[in-house]
């Protein structure tokens, strides 16, 4: 064999052995997950709304919707404790036998308080010309964050636990940590959901009966370490 194909096979075989040893998995690495949870009160609730007009011309359909909502903020603006905002606003035209018959106009409506009774009082009077879209209780972002940082913490633990115990039962020295991710869920579930049209009435609606009860974060945590050799 010549001295040049020498060469090459051994650059071959060295490649190949480097290549095999890079795809070849690890058997002291171990991955695991861990999680934390707690049970919290619902302290923000969030209601929908919406006013939706028709009419044969363009111009009358949006100039009810725009009378209603601004009725509506006007009742709103009486209660500090609750925030207000308009989301989108949308006209469409109205179709028979592929003829423009008339214009659907509609625009939304976001509330959300911590007080919970004066937001449903609220949500009586606004019912009498904007229709309810849908209600759903919420943790707030403040404390959704201190939950999820003493969750974090209570998580962490528990994967240093769960660690040292995965060494110690394969008779390591110790063990390094390769990757580890965070990961949170939880506190936003469905609301208790209403729809129908918008329509005026003459005398107010009664306030909703509604429960906030608790909902559920959760902190998860997965991760790899790798033992040392024996």
């Amino acid at each position: 064999m010549s001295r040049s194909l020498l060469v090459l096979f051994f650059l071959l075989s060295t490649a190949c052995a480097l290549s095999a040893a890079e795809k070849a998995p690890d058997s002291n690495r171990v991955s695991f997950r861990v999680t934390a949870n707690a049970e919290v009160d619902s302290d923000l609730l969030v209601v929908r709304l919406f006013v939706q007009h028709q009419a044969r011309q363009q111009a009358q359909a949006a100039n009810q919707v725009n009378k209603d909502m601004s009725w509506g903020l006007a009742e709103i603006a009486k209660h500090s404790v609750v925030k207000a905002q308009t989301l989108d606003y949308r006209t469409n035209p109205v179709y028979d036998k592929r003829k423009i018959t008339a214009w659907q106009t509609r625009q939304s409506l976001r509330m959300e308080s911590a007080d919970h009774e004066a937001l449903s009082a609220l949500l009586g009077v606004l019912q009498q010309r904007l229709g309810v879209e849908s209600v759903a209780y919420e943790v707030s972002t403040a404390v959704r964050e201190t939950v999820e940082k003493e969750l974090i913490h209570t998580a962490i633990e528990r994967f240093r636990t769960r660690a040292a115990s995965v060494t110690a039962a394969f008779q390591r020295s110790h063990y390094n940590l390769v990757n580890i991710n965070i990961g949170t869920a939880g506190g936003q579930p469905p609301g208790v959901v209403y729809s129908g049209r918008a329509m005026a009435m003459k005398a107010e609606v009664a306030a909703p009966t509604l429960d906030a009860g608790q909902q559920t974060l959760s902190v998860s945590i997965n991760g790899t370490i790798e033992l040392a050799s024996q």
